[in-house]
């Protein structure tokens, strides 16, 4: 029998000593831009150490100052020579252990007709005044090539280079679907919270809880109705933030909502170990279903300006999201209908159940402290071969079902 105070006992020590681990942070003293590439317009993603930027221009980084100055260092010219029309957004100063930064982030537009994938970008913020800065120029991510978070170099802004020419080729709407459902696919299978999420709450579909505990088994038709609903409540509620922060085009805190993702796989990890919610999970995975959607809205925030653009693109991601959570519950199927019928189905949940709930906590740790931890990397290297392992397991009891080779039993399934 499994001793609850003994687990909460031993997580929470586990709680403390995550809190140990330093966090790292950007420490390099010359400049970078991140370059954003989204329907109708280009976004950079600028950071300059103050301390450059007062030493380089004696200015005492006011934030009406900065904008004024970043506005006269940079232009972007399509390739009849027109210039684009640059604005300032989420314009601060930000504390780093190396010093504080300047963060900002440039809107360009182009003029009518103007391609909105070729131009000429110049920049000489500080490097005018200090010939010995750069600023290193990457691209972060190209929404019609399906590149959803990237650190390819494009070059680098030197006193003797101050500008650009960027060519990333013509892109229709075909190109906005797939290369939207590229970077949905991508985001949820690097999003290993979401997929532990998901996990955690499919675990105990198949079985039935009484006192308190998983004791017995769903009839087959039962469990994948009881499948399919998990899925569904769990896709309605993420889609309906993200349409809905897409629409209103949110800029919404990272911390938080992160927070609160890795609480989602903490209830959902303890729920598969004792039942906390049977019979309800399709309302536990819409309810978090509607917090993993305020995180996938972070990237739908930036996919473009244009109505019709946008609202493709929002729909390629969407599809991708949707074919990776599909695809995940058909390759699991044979190991939740045919798996919770043998006797060593309990155990497998309850020691999955464990890795997921300190998995959880070591999320959750990082993510309200700010700091990254080796534990919750550790937990990021370990989950993609395990995941392979539960795939090859199921596909094996689908084999072994189908030539009757399948070692059923009447278990119980109690834990």
């Amino acid at each position: 029998m499994i001793d609850l105070r003994r687990i909460l006992a031993t997580t929470a020590a586990l709680l403390i000593a995550l809190l140990a681990f330093p966090a790292s942070a950007h420490l390099t003293p010359n400049s970078e831009i991140r370059l954003r590439f989204e329907p109708g317009a280009l976004r950079a993603d600028v950071l300059i150490p103050v301390a450059e930027y007062r030493y380089a221009t004696g200015g005492s980084a006011r934030l009406a100052e900065l904008r004024d100055y970043l506005l006269t260092h940079t232009t972007a010219a399509a390739p009849d020579g027109r210039r684009w029309r640059t604005a300032i957004h989420h314009l601060r100063i930000q504390s780093a252990p190396g010093g504080p930064d300047i963060l900002a982030t440039v809107t360009y537009t182009p003029p009518a007709g103007a391609p909105d994938r070729q131009l000429t970008l110049a920049w000489d913020a500080v490097i005018r005044e200090s010939h010995s800065h750069f600023a290193l120029v990457s691209l972060e991510s190209d929404l019609a090539r399906g590149i959803g978070h990237g650190e390819d170099l494009l070059g680098s802004f030197t006193a003797g280079q101050r500008a650009l020419v960027i060519d990333r080729g013509a892109a229709g709407q075909g190109d906005l679907l797939g290369g939207a459902l590229r970077i949905g696919a991508n985001h949820i299978l690097a999003g290993h919270d979401h997929l532990l999420f998901l996990l955690a709450l499919l675990l105990p579909a198949p079985l039935l809880a009484a006192a308190g505990r998983w004791n017995g088994v769903r009839p087959a038709r039962e469990t994948l109705t009881g499948l399919a609903w998990i899925v569904t409540a769990f896709t309605i509620g993420h889609s309906a933030t993200l349409i809905l922060a897409a629409a209103f085009d949110a800029r919404l805190p990272t911390a938080p909502v992160e927070a609160a993702i890795a609480l989602s796989v903490l209830v959902g990890a303890v729920h598969a170990i004792r039942p906390l919610f049977p019979g309800r999970e399709r309302f536990i995975a819409f309810g978090f279903g509607l917090v993993h959607g305020l995180a996938f809205a972070t990237v739908v925030a930036g996919f473009g300006a244009g109505a019709a653009a946008r609202a493709t693109a929002i729909l390629g991601f969407n599809l991708g999201i949707e074919a990776v959570q599909l695809a995940l519950v058909l390759l699991l199927l044979p190991a939740l209908v045919i798996g919770s019928r043998t006797r060593w189905y309990a155990p497998v949940r309850v020691a999955l159940g464990a890795f997921a709930a300190l998995a959880a906590l070591a999320w959750l740790v990082e993510r309200v402290s700010g700091s990254e931890n080796e534990v919750a990397a550790g937990f990021a290297t370990v989950l993609p071969p395990l995941g392979v392992a539960l795939v090859a397991l199921s596909l094996a009891l689908a084999a072994a079902k189908f030539i009757n080779r399948s070692p059923v039993a009447n278990a119980t399934n109690r834990a």
